[in-house]
């Protein structure tokens, strides 16, 4: 199967952009979670038909409308129902954890999927608003944790790399804890972020920076991309920058059924925050104002598939990426599927749906 990938222009010396797939485990609130978690699966199986390069899976706690709360556990189930594609976290919220727990989890996987396994790291908690104080005290998150994600990094890197570099910085004086299992092929190591200090700790550490895009204009800083490549220090992890950006899209058989579609998302997703905030319904106007605020903050690349694509294509070649990351815009993982089978060529049917306003 080939890769799905974009030129980034004639005469260009930069190779093809790669891309891949970024799950959410988004779901309606009616749908069972047994069957949102299959959906994730037969999302990955598609991205794996459809030759995406990567599949990875987010981390997201307290939310009725996610089923991805526990990547490693869902990494090892989706490796096991695919056969070729990467299969990684995008990402483990690392100061939720001990970095020792994280590097065991991802050897064995690496174990049991031997060169398939990714691990991208984040500081967030995975909540939203209301509940962040309370997660912090579910999953005993220390309040400064986040800003100690640089230490975190290197002591997951001193699990992770091969035994003649690794070593702890807990207690330097002390023998080196080693990791087991040690894998010949550990997970690759990857930095999620949106601003300037993500980048520069991806760069510091010689490591590949994932500019999250995909989480809106409001989140993301345009200079971040920018900083990652100009303070890039080479070394044994890397040799030069490495960029990914994530990107939510939604294709369809139009550019109008596509809008429609987009439009029905981002309603839903209005209705589930106003809800949860307000306790009501937002009335039809603002529902409406805030329906299309949404498309336009997750800068959602919409419409048919030569539309997309040179959306796609227009991103890549402004932020000067790698690899981009496609986060289908959609609560079904029918829907999800669909855009990744119409973005290659694999036409699916048309889907009906209820107009948004």
């Amino acid at each position: 199967m080939i890769t799905p990938q974009m030129p980034v222009g004639a005469g260009s010396a930069r190779p093809a952009v790669l891309q891949s797939v970024l799950e959410l485990g988004a779901t309606d609130r009616q749908m069972p979670a047994e069957q949102a978690v299959r959906e994730v699966v037969g999302v990955a199986q598609t991205a794996e038909e459809c030759g995406f390069h990567r599949f990875w899976v987010a981390e997201h706690h307290a939310s009725l409308d996610a089923v991805s709360s526990a990547p490693a556990v869902l990494i090892a189930h989706v490796a096991a129902c695919t056969e070729r594609i990467r299969v990684g976290a995008g990402g483990v919220m690392l100061p939720n954890y001990a970095p020792y727990a994280v590097a065991e989890q991802f050897a064995t996987l690496g174990a049991l999927h031997p060169g398939r396994i990714d691990l991208g790291v984040g500081r967030s908690s995975g909540g939203t608003g209301a509940h962040s104080k309370l997660l912090e005290a579910a999953l005993r998150r220390d309040a400064r944790a986040a800003l100690e994600f640089p230490a975190l990094i290197d002591e997951l890197m001193g699990f992770l790399d091969p035994p003649t570099r690794a070593q702890t910085p807990i207690e330097p004086e002390r023998p080196t804890l080693h990791l087991s299992p040690r894998v010949a092929s550990p997970a690759q190591v990857y930095v999620l972020g949106t601003s300037e200090n993500g980048a520069r700790t991806a760069a510091e550490r010689s490591l590949p920076f994932v500019y999250g895009l995909h989480l809106g204009q409001s989140k993301c800083r345009p200079a971040a991309v920018e900083r990652y490549r100009a303070t890039f220090a080479p070394g044994p992890r890397g040799a030069r920058p490495y960029v990914i950006a994530s990107l939510n899209v939604l294709c369809a058989g139009s550019d109008d059924e596509a809008e429609q579609l987009a439009l029905h998302t981002a309603c839903n997703a209005v209705r589930r925050r106003t809800w949860t905030a307000l306790g009501e319904s937002p009335d039809k106007a603002r529902e409406e104002f805030l329906t299309r605020k949404v498309l336009e903050d997750q800068q959602v690349v919409h419409g048919g598939r030569s539309t997309v694509m040179e959306g796609i294509e227009r991103v890549a070649r402004t932020l000067d990426v790698d690899e981009i990351m496609l986060v289908p815009f959609d609560l079904t993982g029918t829907g999800r599927g669909r855009t990744l089978r119409m973005l290659t060529g694999r036409q699916a049917p048309t889907l009906a749906v209820a107009a948004a306003t």
